[in-house]
């Protein structure tokens, strides 16, 4: 019987040897298409912490990265935590362990700067990732239940601007590049296709009719424990109370 048991590190990326590196890239092949080694690299650059879950083994079988305020994002009244490629092995799905490590990282990052307010900025390439926000979040952006919330979008709008000039669509909120660099494997897709009548995976598929050829939904939510709810509360406050 499979051993299920992941740890969840938060290391400073800078840290990360080739072989790290090598093998997070390997799980993104198992899951896109059309990846490439370079560009992954390129992409880590402008993350400040990645977050990896290794099993007994330590062997790394999912990781999450955190980028804050790339690129000139964020202002004097608030920062950007951005997620770029957060992924875990099949054979994982469905531990916790991402989610309890990922709460715990917010909650120390946010605690350097506590005067400020923080946003979660991430991009939803599957329903899976977005539905990290109607699980976790009272608030957040777009949203079934407040579609038109007109700050974070406009947060949105900015943020995604100034990450993704030319290829960002303010009017759709979709993220779509002129050639193919990493869209969901078929069989992956099809799950979000098979879940079409459950109300958050509709309004997803409404939204970002592309994600199966890699268009990415940009989303939003403040990181503030009153925005938050479940687990996800727990662990960003357990945070709060340590350091980086």
């Amino acid at each position: 019987m499979e051993n299920r048991q992941l740890e969840f590190i938060l290391t400073e990326r800078s840290t990360l040897d080739e072989g790290a590196v090598k093998r997070m890239f390997e799980l993104m092949e198992e899951s896109y298409d059309h990846v490439s080694y370079p560009a992954f690299v390129n992409d880590l650059s402008y993350k400040q912490y990645v977050g990896i879950l290794v099993d007994t083994q330590n062997v790394i079988q999912g990781f999450t990265t955190f980028g804050i305020n790339p690129k000139g994002t964020g202002t004097k009244e608030y920062s950007i935590i951005f997620s770029g490629d957060t992924i875990i092995a099949p054979g994982y799905w469905g531990t916790q362990e991402m989610m309890r490590g990922w709460g715990i990282s917010v909650g120390k990052i946010i605690a350097a700067e506590p005067h400020k307010k923080w946003y979660w900025f991430l991009l939803s390439k599957g329903h899976r990732t977005y539905m990290y926000l109607p699980l976790f979040f009272t608030d957040y952006y777009p949203s079934l239940a407040s579609a038109n919330n007109a700050l974070l979008k406009s947060i949105v709008d900015e943020t995604a601007s100034k990450l993704y000039p030319g290829f960002y669509d303010p009017a759709s909120g979709v993220l779509a590049f002129d050639k193919k660099i990493g869209e969901l494997k078929p069989e992956l897709a099809q799950a979000t296709f098979d879940k079409k009548n459950k109300p958050h995976v509709k309004f997803f598929l409404e939204k970002n009719p592309g994600f199966y050829k890699g268009d990415e939904l940009m989303c939003l939510a403040l990181l503030a424990p009153d925005n938050i709810i479940g687990y996800g509360k727990k662990y960003i406050i357990e945070g709060m109370l340590q350091k980086l």
